[in-house]
């Protein structure tokens, strides 16, 4: 599970091209990090491991970006000391990267920043088989707002309207938001449906597949409805 800051650090938008088409032009961005926002992401990320595994991972690079990455690694091993049940670790981006491909069971939890976790899920996605696999919800954790649910990718304009998508990705998005609900029979159900339906090879073309979206879809939801009907 790729926890990813989504409100600071390096998308924040600080920054400017100044002088661009002179020789002496330049551009840059600034990450904005605050202990408001590192607090808030690291305690929903170990409250979140007590749920699974209990191990947390911060994948950071604060041996190079020394200001705002070690004051980001710096909070969240404060916060850690909360939660002395749960293991804490931290790993470079580099370093986990790598270990994604070549040894994805250390992982449970992983806590990080914006960019970082942008990247970290498409390759975690691609890990599985198929960006089209993976689901994402953008949550706030009080649930003063509504949170927002959508697979990894986002959309995929190019390929719309002819019936070839991977609707994994959005389905398992659904059993993150009634899991975040509070819904988690009702989120246990889906999943199972998805591990049945591609189990038995409903499969789309991204998987090397010949099922078309609303097969997969179906398969899914012929699993849920039996399964009910079996359990009245």
């Amino acid at each position: 599970m790729v926890v990813r800051e989504n409100n600071e650090g390096e998308f924040v938008q600080s920054g400017k091209i100044m002088h661009g088409d002179k020789p002496g032009g330049m551009a840059m961005d600034t990450s904005i990090f605050t202990r408001f926002g590192i607090e808030r992401i690291a305690h929903y990320s170990f409250k979140l491991a007590r749920k699974r595994n209990s191990k947390v991972t911060n994948v950071t690079k604060s041996n190079t970006l020394i200001n705002s990455l070690a004051y980001w690694d710096r909070v969240i091993a404060e916060v850690a000391q909360e939660y002395p049940d749960v293991e804490y670790s931290k790993m470079y981006i580099d370093n986990a990267s790598a270990s994604f491909v070549l040894r994805p069971e250390i992982f449970d939890v992983i806590l990080t920043t914006n960019l970082f976790g942008d990247i970290l899920s498409d390759l975690g996605g691609a890990i599985m088989g198929s960006l089209g696999l993976g689901g994402s919800g953008n949550i706030n954790p009080e649930k003063d707002f509504p949170s927002m649910f959508e697979p990894i990718h986002g959309s995929a304009p190019d390929i719309a309207g002819q019936n070839i998508a991977n609707p994994i990705g959005q389905i398992w998005s659904a059993a993150i938001m009634l899991d975040h609900l509070g819904e988690t029979e009702a989120a246990k159900e889906i999943m199972a449906g998805i591990e049945a339906a591609t189990a038995k090879g409903n499969l789309t073309k991204d998987l090397r597949g010949t099922a078309s979206t609303s097969e997969v879809a179906e398969s899914v939801v012929q699993f849920i409805n039996a399964t009910k009907l079996s359990t009245i």
